[in-house]
Parts: C-alpha cells; structure tokens; sequence
C-alpha cells in the first residue's frame, strides 16, 4: 500500500476545518443582516446562538484534532501506515463528522460519544505510534 494513502483522512479533517470557518462566516454574516448585533461584535456570552456554535466548532478543531495530524505526520515519517492506521484514521474523520453535527444541532449526549470515541482512536493511533517505535 502506498504510505501517502494515510494523508487522505488528514485532508478531510482539514476540510471539515474549512467548512466550519464557512459555516462561522455564513452565520455571523447571517446575524448582522437579521439585526440580530448592531456591528461584528461576537464577544462570547453576547452572540447570537447559531454564531456561538459556530465558534464552539471552530474551536474544537483546534484541539483533539491537532494530535491527529501530528500522529498522522510521524506514522507517515516511519513508514507506519498499514490498514490499521488507515481505517483508524477515516474513523476518527468520520467521528469528528458526527460531533461537528451534533454540535450545530445534534443532541448533547451525541457530541460527547462522538467526542469520546474519537478520542479513543487518536490515543489507539499514537499507542499504535508507540509500539511501532519499540
């Protein structure tokens, strides 16, 4: 299998990144037009609903996300990509989907195991990491 496969699902997740800076954009734009701030102060506590979980999502693809793509980096640089690391990774793509959902207007209980679940494979692929370094 050719080793660059595994920067696929790192894409992705790179995408979804963009389409919540999007979504931000579109629902602040959105607000200053409904009247809804009197200019393009989105302190938070003082933004509009739609606005404040668009910034929540922004947020957190600047968190568990971050050791994805370091992990994903140093398995590619040791030539540790197998099928295992590939399928962890579109897991992980797939799950962090599902909590971007569940963010803008799933239920809570969705965000959190979607968060948890994701969570558990980033620590099975730097795990994984470990183990190929011994």
């Amino acid at each position: 299998m050719l080793k660059t496969v595994i920067f696929w699902p790192a894409i992705a997740q790179a995408a979804l990144i963009f389409l919540a800076y999007v979504n931000l954009g579109a629902v602040r734009a959105s607000a200053v037009r409904a009247g809804l701030v009197k200019d393009t102060d989105f302190a938070p506590g003082a933004e509009p609903a739609a606005s404040a979980s668009g910034r929540r999502l922004l947020a957190n693809q600047f968190e568990l996300p971050v050791l994805f793509f370091v992990v994903i980096g140093f398995l590619f640089l040791i030539d540790g990509v197998s099928i295992l690391e590939l399928a962890l990774a579109w897991l992980f793509v797939l799950l962090r989907v599902l909590h971007a959902v569940s963010v803008l207007k799933g239920p809570l209980v969705l965000r959190h195991w979607s968060f948890l679940a994701g969570f558990l494979v980033v620590v099975a692929l730097w795990a994984d990491l470990a183990i190929r370094l011994i």
